[in-house]
């Protein structure tokens, strides 16, 4: 009894422990803010910029990891960028499309094991009244190398 009841505590405090782990980067408050402070009719987005291995093309540096997010001056998305910036992943970049997906639609999660190495999505976030469109899209930035998470939200 006591060595099929090991497994499923082991079991039960890694899970936990990931939900915890997952959640407690605070991505998701700031994420819905932004989200949801786009007013009907107008278009705002960030864009997150990791590189893994090497600096950005063109900077003189070398370095292992390097980020950098562009806001565009909106509040709401600087705050995104504050969190990406301070917690944001640069070897698994495609945690934080992972993330900022969970964060939209709470009923969606990935397998700890799941990599994303390119990921284009649109999804309605509100109600049918009033809300935005949201597209997500994980990619390889050709021009200043690395990827690149862009978060555009149009209102409606």
């Amino acid at each position: 009894m006591l060595r099929l009841a090991f497994p499923v505590v082991l079991g039960a405090l890694y899970l936990s422990g990931h939900e915890t782990a997952q959640a407690s980067n605070g991505l998701c408050g700031p994420l819905l803010e932004f989200v949801e402070s786009v007013k009907p009719n107008e278009e705002r987005g960030l864009k997150f910029h990791t590189s893994w291995g090497s600096n950005f093309n063109g900077e003189g540096d070398p370095a292992l990891a390097a980020k950098r997010c562009e806001h565009n001056g909106y509040e709401s998305a600087k705050k995104v960028c504050a969190c990406l910036m301070g917690h944001g992943a640069t070897e698994f970049a495609g945690n934080n499309a992972k993330e900022v997906i969970s964060c939209l639609s709470s009923r969606t999660r990935f397998s700890p094991r799941t990599q994303l190495h390119v990921i284009s999505l649109s999804m309605s976030y509100g109600t049918e009244n009033r809300g935005d469109s949201v597209d997500i899209d994980y990619t390889e930035d050709m021009e200043l190398g690395g990827m690149v998470l862009s978060i555009v939200v149009r209102g409606y």
